[in-house]
């Protein structure tokens, strides 16, 4: 009889799924500071200019509780600084960590990055960048950790049922 843990409900390895949960806990709070590198250095809002237009309108900073113009070069700015060194250190960090959580031997972990890191962030280079930019855009940024994190739950939870490494 296999330990509760190691137990499958309809194919589903229910293992499987608590090291995604692991994983995200651990993964959780160096994100959460990435983030608030991000929005600090470059706000999402900015303060209004006296001359309003209706399409301009102000959407309501959760960092600082103040209402603003969308500054778009610093959403941009974010959007790629997230994707171009946020995702691949993501990416190196969940091939690691989920090695280690596997019990793999640091060669099998070595190799693991090397023959999956960049089909890996290509992958997710088809899900990530829409998730990052609808975090960014619509989603206050006290809330924007959430977000990622249930999506990256997701994520890893789908790259286990379909095996993608």
């Amino acid at each position: 009889m296999k330990p509760a843990c190691m137990q499958t409900f309809d194919g589903v390895d229910l293992s499987s799924i608590l090291r995604f949960i692991v994983y995200t806990v651990l993964t959780t709070p160096p994100n959460y500071r990435w983030q608030e590198f991000l929005e600090q250095t470059f706000p999402t809002t900015t303060e209004e200019e006296e001359d309003k237009s209706v399409k301009d309108k102000p959407v309501q900073d959760a960092v600082t509780g103040t209402g603003g113009k969308l500054n778009i070069a610093n959403t941009a700015a974010k959007f790629i600084l997230d994707q171009a060194l946020g995702a691949p250190v993501n990416t190196l960090m969940f091939i690691c960590l989920m090695g280690q959580m596997n019990l793999q031997s640091f060669n099998n972990i070595l190799s693991s990055v090397i023959s999956d890191f960049w089909p890996m962030l290509f992958a997710g280079y088809r899900v990530w960048p829409i998730v990052c930019l609808l975090n960014l855009v619509v989603v206050p940024f006290d809330y924007r950790q959430l977000v990622g994190s249930i999506a990256g739950l997701g994520w890893g939870v789908f790259l286990s049922l379909n095996q993608i490494k």
